[in-house]
């Protein structure tokens, strides 16, 4: 083996090593629940754990975000909830979601989660509903 014959040098007290560089103490994240809401009325419920600064000019990853962003401009945000932990967020974002399932205004087509059920102990869910409450929508079919 040719590695053996090589001698590493070991460290004697004599030695300093590199100080390590002090962590500035990370922010603690906020888990937040959003709503992002596009002028002609149609929203997207998502999650986001990004800084202060970051969050307040993100509206969401969906494609149909970043392209109404990029071509038409403004949407508006609401933030629905806050929690300490990811997990809490995402179920709660899950459940908005799929409260929000057969309201045609509602964008979000993607449901995705995977959460450890014991980091939930104590999560309530709780109760919310998009501006301009959906619950008296009329299809169009009927209106015409």
């Amino acid at each position: 083996n040719t590695h053996s014959s090589v001698k590493y040098p070991r460290m004697s007290k004599k030695t300093n090593p590199t100080p390590k560089r002090k962590k500035k103490p990370a922010e603690k994240k906020i888990h937040r629940v959003y709503c992002t809401y596009f002028p002609d009325g149609r929203y997207y419920i998502g999650y986001s754990c990004k800084s202060e600064r970051l969050f307040e000019k993100y509206y969401g990853s969906s494609k149909i975000v970043k392209e109404w962003q990029r071509t038409e401009g403004e949407l508006t945000k609401e933030t629905i909830v806050e929690y300490d932990t990811r997990n809490k967020a995402k179920l709660q974002e899950l459940l908005l979601q799929l409260q929000q399932f057969n309201d045609p205004l509602c964008l979000n087509d993607m449901l995705h989660i995977r959460l450890n059920r014991r980091h939930l102990k104590g999560f309530a869910p709780i109760r919310w509903s998009p501006r301009g409450d959906t619950r008296t929508f009329i299809p169009r079919i009927i209106r015409d």
